[in-house]
C-alpha cells in the first residue's frame, strides 16, 4: 500500500514537470500559418503527437493530424499541413498552407508520453483579411445643393479599416460620413462617403481617401480628383501663332469637354470642329466668325473678326524716306561745310529750259518764274524740272533745312507708297 502510494506521487510530479510551450498566431487570409509546439521538461517517452481543432468551419474537435515515431504523418480531413518539427526532440511545430476564414478558431498539441500521459496547449489562430480599396467617383452638375462627389470603400476586411479623407483646403467647403456593413463570411466593408455642394470650383481639385489596416504597414492612399460637370461658360478664339496664323482655335471652359463645335460666317454655318483653318489670310476672309460649342448640359458662343487689307502703308514708306533723307543730308551737309561752294545744285536737269547763268540776279526774280498760273510755286511739272539754288549767305540753319525740305519732295516723288503728288 505504501509502494503505490510512493509511485503515484511519482507520476504526478513528473506530469506536473513537463511543460508543452505553444504560441497564438494570426495569419493573413490566403496565407500560410506556423503553428509552433515544443515539449520541455520531461524524459518520459515520447510515442506520439496528436493536432487537433475546433474551427468557425467546424465547432467540434476533431483530430486532423498525426506524428508517429520516426517522423511518420498522418492526415485528416484533408487539410494541408506540413510538418517541420523534429519528433526526437519533441518538437512538434507544423505550418498550415493556404488559410482560409474559415480555418480560425482554436488547435490543440498534444503529447502522448509514456508513462505520464499525454500533455498538450491549445493554440488560438486568427485569420485576418486585407481589405480591397477603391475609390467611386461621383459627377453631379453644378448646383446649390449638397449631393455626394465620392465614395472611398474599404472591403472585405477583417477586422474593419479604418477609412478618412484628406481634404486640404477644402475642409471648410464638404463633409464625409461613414458606415460599416458585416458580410456573412465575417468580413467587414467600411464606406466614407464624401459630401458638398457641387460648385464650379471645386472641379479637378485633387483629395485623397487614407485607409489604414492591421495588416498593412504603412497606409493606403488614394488620390482622387473631384469632378463637377457644368455647361460652357467661356468660349476663347486663338491663333496658333501670333504673327503667322493659320487656324483659329476654340477654347472652351465646360466639364464635359464639348461634343459639338459650329462655326458660322455672317450668320451661315460654315465650319466643323474645334479649329477653323486659315491657309492663307487674304480680304476673302474678312468677316464676323462665331463658334458655337455645345456639351450636354448647355452651348456657349465665341467671336472672331477677321479684317485683312492690302493697301500699302503711307506711314512705312514715309519712314524709308526718311532714313534716306538722313543719309544723304549727312552728306550734302558734309560736302558744304568742307569745300563752301556757292551754288549746290540738287534735282535734275530742266526738260523744258535751262537755268540762267547770271549768279548776280535777283532770287526774286527766280521764285517769279518758277510759279505756274494758278500761283503754286512747284507745279507737279516742273517739279521734275526744277533746280535749286542755295545762297551760302544764309544763315546755315536755314540752308540745312531748304536741302531737307526739297530731298523730302524728290525721296517722296520716287518712292512714295501711293500715287499721290504732294505739293509743298
Amino acid at each position: 500500500m505504501l509502494f503505490i502510494l510512493f509511485l503515484s506521487s511519482v507520476i504526478c510530479a513528473r506530469i506536473s514537470g513537463g511543460k508543452v510551450i505553444g504560441q497564438d498566431t494570426t495569419v493573413i487570409n490566403e496565407e500560410n500559418a506556423t503553428l509552433l509546439c515544443q515539449l520541455t521538461e520531461t524524459d518520459d517517452d515520447l510515442t506520439r503527437i496528436i493536432w487537433k481543432k475546433k474551427t468557425r468551419e467546424n465547432p467540434e474537435e476533431s483530430i486532423f493530424f498525426v506524428i508517429r515515431q520516426g517522423g511518420k504523418t498522418e492526415h485528416k480531413n484533408g487539410l494541408k499541413v506540413q510538418f517541420i518539427g523534429n519528433f526526437a526532440e519533441k518538437n512538434g511545430s507544423i505550418q498550415l498552407l493556404g488559410m482560409r476564414l474559415l480555418d480560425e478558431g482554436i488547435y490543440t498539441c498534444t503529447f502522448n508520453l509514456y508513462p505520464s500521459g499525454p500533455l498538450e496547449t491549445d493554440i488560438n489562430v486568427t485569420v485576418f483579411a486585407r481589405p480591397v480599396v477603391n475609390v467611386s467617383g461621383e459627377a453631379p452638375v453644378a448646383g446649390y445643393l449638397k449631393v455626394k462627389l465620392a465614395s472611398c470603400f474599404a472591403s472585405n476586411a477583417r477586422p474593419g479599416a479604418e477609412v478618412m479623407w484628406r481634404l486640404g483646403d477644402l475642409e471648410n467647403f464638404l463633409m464625409t460620413e461613414t458606415s460599416d456593413t458585416m458580410n456573412p463570411d465575417g468580413t467587414i466593408t467600411v464606406v466614407s462617403y464624401l459630401l458638398g455642394v457641387p460648385l464650379k470650383h471645386l472641379n479637378k481639385k485633387n483629395i485623397q481617401c487614407v485607409v489604414k489596416h492591421i495588416t498593412q504597414k504603412e497606409e493606403l492612399v488614394l488620390d482622387y480628383t473631384i469632378n463637377i460637370h457644368y455647361p460652357p461658360e467661356s468660349v476663347v478664339i486663338i491663333p496658333d501663332s501670333p504673327k503667322n496664323a493659320k487656324e483659329f482655335r476654340c477654347i472652351v471652359d465646360s466639364n464635359p469637354e464639348p461634343t459639338s463645335y459650329t462655326w458660322t460666317r455672317e450668320g451661315t454655318p460654315y465650319y466643323e470642329g474645334n479649329k477653323l483653318p486659315m491657309p492663307k489670310l487674304s480680304p476673302d476672309f474678312n468677316g464676323l466668325y462665331i463658334c458655337n460649342a455645345s456639351n450636354k448640359y448647355g452651348s456657349s458662343l465665341g467671336s472672331l473678326y477677321i479684317n485683312v487689307h492690302t493697301e500699302s502703308s503711307t506711314v512705312c514708306w514715309g519712314l524709308f524716306g526718311f532714313v534716306i533723307c538722313c543719309a544723304v543730308l549727312a552728306v550734302v551737309v558734309g560736302v558744304i561745310f568742307r569745300y563752301k561752294q556757292e551754288w549746290i545744285q540738287v534735282l535734275r536737269h530742266s526738260s523744258d529750259e535751262r537755268a540762267q547763268d547770271s549768279a548776280g540776279q535777283p532770287r526774286q526774280e527766280d521764285d517769279r518764274d518758277d510759279q505756274d498760273e494758278s500761283g503754286n510755286p512747284f507745279s507737279p511739272v516742273q517739279l521734275q524740272t526744277l533746280f535749286i539754288y542755295v545762297d551760302m549767305n544764309q544763315n546755315e540753319f536755314i540752308v540745312l533745312i531748304k536741302l531737307m525740305l526739297y530731298t523730302l519732295i524728290d525721296v517722296a516723288q520716287l518712292k512714295s507708297c501711293s500715287s499721290d503728288i504732294f505739293y509743298i
